[in-house]
């Protein structure tokens, strides 16, 4: 009977805290021992405030009256955003993400349905749903005990004394929508309509008293009293966008064992802290003293300063600390994960482990200040990686592309075959520029250390023994608030996209461009006049000669947009389903005014091209 927790990750970052207005918390709590949730909004008016109201009647149910609130403001480049924050005690929100908990019952509306459950025991599916307004629920009570119409064997809980809700609906509700008696498992939900990660709570029903039951244990009596709360009181008219900063326990003195690893009262710039869970529901001592390793290995390689802690009361959890930046973002979900590699040339892609290469960054050519990295791949898989270059040295020419989990980290050009299992790869696959430099310029070593430092432990060869999930991201000021993300963090891609726009220009098409995201687009403006169909199959032709190492590189789409911006026609390189066809595979998919009869025409035209034949095959 424990709510269903969802993950999701969400920024804050740079800018500042106002003094705050300050409501005292009983029992002499201070701020820095609680954790912080902080709601706020752009506009601070009569709404503002009366939803505030409610979002404190919920903590105070939640912690039972013990909490601290401040009222403060966000500051950011486009003005203020007003806002609260609440600390609670750590016991409140007990072993779940404190983000997780407000995102699931704090901060939104909190609008209810009754939904039926018709998934099997491990795999939830959620049929039809009811609304439930709050005039709907004739009585709600929160009550400890064991209720009659609940048998604790049927739910794998022990037998025993229970905290539970005993929702008595109205006749008139009853009346309208008999079905859910007939449910075999109904749920009470919020905000299914326009809010992710929606939670559900199963229910006992007991038709002959009207009644829905809601049961758990007694160490989450905060959380029903919370719920009590929301189910006696009017949904918020919208939900608060919010920031949370869990009670976390920081190493320190002998703990710290990594080179780049401080305390964290060190900082004094603004940091952003990421914070990790393992998925698994036990993990070993051994397991985790080597994941912690390697994780520390690859920090130190990328050459910045951290601080590690865990989460108050889980050592099983992972909380790090740096400086805003690139690595702070995506990268750092990549230090903590299982590594995984393959090479790609030409349409083959070879998988790899980690053991069977060995990577070390090294000075560039001709004295160059920017490092490469140079791979040298084990004497068991040599003629495998070998294979690619013959397939580059037939083709004339082409990239062997190394994939760290799934996303191009550097390539290199290839025109021969490599005998000795040596390859040095000079790009960075990120920004599709020669070398490494500045602000990517610690890439090579923190590949090296992915590669051929401690790996992440396995159970077998495809299992981690350890597999981290991040349950929050939360931005520091340099005072040490929450605060909303800072611009410029993201990797500096504009050379990739400098390079696919000259290439569109250099074919001469007007109105096209390059449209920046996973993958890149190449967009073009449909043809108005003459045989559109056959203008649409001579410019994706074209494409395909011009881009081809792009398009093995970064599996670039490309895309047809009409008057309005709205895309016609797409189509998309895939790698061969078979492993002796190393051609490409191009799917497509067209939008109106494109007929079925349009689109036979221009995979015929494709088809009949020879042009890209040895490379691309064209699906139905």
């Amino acid at each position: 009977m424990i709510f269903a927790a969802v993950v999701f990750l969400a920024g804050c970052g740079a800018g500042q805290n106002t003094a705050g207005t300050y409501k005292s918390a009983p029992g002499g709590l201070s701020k820095e021992k609680m954790g912080l949730l902080c709601y706020y909004r752009d506009v601070k008016d009569e709404t503002f405030d009366s939803d505030m109201e409610i979002v404190e009647g919920r903590i105070d149910a939640l912690t039972d009256g013990r909490y601290l609130r401040e009222e403060t403001e966000l500051e950011t480049e486009s003005g203020p955003r007003y806002a609260v924050n609440f600390y609670v005690p750590g016991e409140a929100y007990g072993d779940y993400s404190l983000r997780d908990f407000s995102q699931s019952f704090i901060s939104r509306p909190m609008n209810l349905w009754l939904t039926n459950d018709v998934g099997s025991t491990t795999i939830a599916s959620y049929g039809e749903s009811i609304a439930l307004p709050r005039e709907a629920m004739e009585s709600v009570e929160l009550l400890s005990g064991c209720p009659d119409a609940f048998n604790p064997i049927d739910y794998g809980m022990e037998q025993g004394e229970f905290i539970y809700l005993k929702i008595i609906l109205t006749e008139e509700y009853c009346r309208d929508n008999p079905i859910i008696w007939s449910w075999p498992q109904p749920v009470i939900s919020q905000d299914i309509e326009g809010y992710e990660d929606t939670s559900y709570t199963p229910l006992v029903p007991d038709a002959g008293n009207r009644c829905m039951i809601c049961v758990g244990n007694e160490d989450q009596k905060g959380l029903f009293r919370s719920r009590y709360y929301t189910y006696t009181h009017e949904p918020l008219s919208e939900g608060f966008s919010e920031l949370a900063l869990p009670v976390i326990e920081w190493e320190s003195g002998e703990e710290i064992k990594g080179t780049g690893q401080i305390e964290s009262s060190e900082f004094k710039t603004a940091t952003v802290l990421n914070e990790f869970s393992p998925e698994e529901t036990y993990v070993s001592e051994k397991n985790w003293e080597q994941t912690l390793q390697a994780i520390r290995e690859r920090l130190d390689a990328a050459g910045f300063t951290y601080a590690l802690g865990h989460r108050a009361g889980d050592e099983r959890s992972i909380v790090i600390r740096m400086e805003d930046g690139i690595f702070a973002g995506n990268f750092l979900d990549t230090a903590v994960k299982n590594t995984e590699i393959s090479f790609n040339a030409l349409g083959e892609i070879i998988e790899e482990s980690p053991s069977a290469v060995k990577a070390s960054a090294e000075a560039g050519p001709n004295n160059s200040q920017s490092e490469v990295i140079s791979l040298d791949m084990s004497e068991f898989r040599k003629e495998t990686f070998c294979r690619l270059s013959q397939n580059c040295e037939k083709a004339g020419g082409g990239r062997i592309i190394l994939r760290i989990n799934n996303q191009v980290t550097a390539y290199g050009d290839c025109d021969e075959v490599i005998s000795d299992g040596r390859f040095v790869m000079t790009y960075n696959g990120y920004t599709a520029e020669n070398g490494f430099g500045s602000p990517m310029e610690w890439l090579p070593d923190f590949m090296e250390a992915l590669i051929s430092g401690t790996p992440v432990p396995m159970i077998d060869s495809y299992t981690p023994a350890v597999t981290l999930r991040n349950t929050g991201q939360v931005y520091l000021s340099e005072e040490g608030y929450p605060c909303l993300p800072s611009d410029g963090a993201d990797i500096p891609r504009e050379n990739l996209y400098a390079v696919l726009k000259s290439r569109i220009e250099d074919l001469g098409y007007p109105n096209s461009g390059v449209a920046e995201g996973e993958p890149p687009v190449i967009r073009f403006l449909m043809p108005e006049s003459g045989n559109r169909n056959a203008q649409v199959a001579e410019t994706v032709s074209r494409t395909l000669n011009a881009f081809k190492d792009e398009i093995y590189t970064y599996w670039i789409r490309i895309d047809f947009y009409d008057e309005y911006g709205n895309t016609v026609a797409e189509f998309v390189p895939k790698e061969s389903v078979r492993r002796n066809d190393m051609r490409l595979r191009l799917s497509s998919d067209f939008q109106a005014p494109f007929t079925e009869e349009d689109a036979a025409e221009i995979r015929k035209l494709l088809k009949e091209d020879v042009t890209f034949a040895d490379f691309v095959s064209i699906e139905e």
